[in-house]
């Protein structure tokens, strides 16, 4: 038999009953913020009997949520302690939450932390911490989390964040020629290896070294079953012997945070306007007339 966990948490009684509510009046469960104590200095022992924390010193708002990778049925409630928070023990934490359109709130859920000392800055080092807590509902209650858009990051939003700031860098390009005519209408095959996401405005094409315009010589293709498209769909007449050359700038290519829905913050809204930016400048520039135009 495997250990039982030496960190877990448990559904409160209070919990169990307020989500025994929820289902009775057909409202949801709404959960706001962990709370974090130092339990005065002890170990504890995760109960359902629990009700507060032995000793609470901070309360942050939940920055995200996600599904458990091994476990679908457990969702992984995550806040952040930033840097300026601190000066105070780690033994315990909590879930607060309340029934929709009611302001009473309880101690959804309870957990051990193992002994964790939270710094404030000092020495040059700025620290923060990242708070988890797996949530095991009791019934099929309607589940609501409150998600806090105050600029913390959590993990998982940096690790996509970064992966989105790192493509930024980078533009694709290839030159090819056409093998075959491709009339107007018809799909233009990219090279071998080539993608983009569409959707972001982020492809570039020439014809015999003109710039073509999209939406007047070519228009993005429908995506593949991936979300990637491998092709674009030319509005005028190329014959074999044709030189292209594409441009795909990287944000077409990158992560994006709606590739993980429960992690949904303000971060999403700084890279949508992000790449808004960097759209208005390709809609800005200036072309050259390709073939067929009037």
């Amino acid at each position: 038999m495997s250990e039982a966990p030496k960190y877990f948490a448990v559904l409160t009684d209070a919990g169990a009953a307020l989500e025994a509510r929820a289902l009775e009046t057909g409202k949801g469960v709404v959960l706001t913020h962990i709370v974090v104590g130092d339990a005065n200095l002890q170990a504890v022992t995760p109960e359902p009997g629990v009700s507060a924390l032995v000793h609470e010193v901070c309360r942050r708002p939940i920055d995200a949520r996600s599904r458990d990778a091994n476990d679908p049925k457990v969702t992984l409630l995550h806040a952040t302690l930033p840097a300026d928070v601190g000066g105070f023990w780690i033994y315990e934490l909590g879930v607060i939450g309340r029934l929709e359109g009611e302001a009473e709130e309880v101690l959804y859920a309870y957990a051990n932390h193992g002994r964790y000392y939270k710094m404030l800055p000092q020495d040059g080092q700025t620290i923060t911490h990242e708070l988890t807590i797996p949530i095991i509902q009791s019934t099929d209650a309607q589940l609501h989390i409150e998600v806090a858009d105050d600029g913390y990051a959590t993990r998982q939003e940096y690790l996509l964040l970064s992966a989105l700031v790192e493509a930024l860098r980078h533009t694709r390009r290839a030159r090819w020629t056409l093998e075959t005519a491709v009339a107007a209408g018809e799909p233009l095959p990219l090279p071998e290896g080539l993608t983009y996401i569409p959707g972001h405005s982020a492809v570039s094409l020439s014809f015999e070294g003109v710039n073509c315009h999209q939406g007047a010589q070519f228009a993005e293709a429908e995506a593949d079953a991936d979300g990637f498209a491998r092709a674009l769909r030319l509005l005028f007449n190329a014959p074999a012997g044709s030189e292209f050359e594409i441009s795909i700038r990287g944000h077409s290519d990158a992560l994006s945070l709606h590739d993980a829905p429960e992690t949904a913050t303000g971060l999403t809204a700084r890279v949508n306007a992000l790449e808004n930016q960097l759209n208005s400048v390709a809609v800005r520039a200036a072309y050259l007339a390709g073939p067929d135009a009037e």
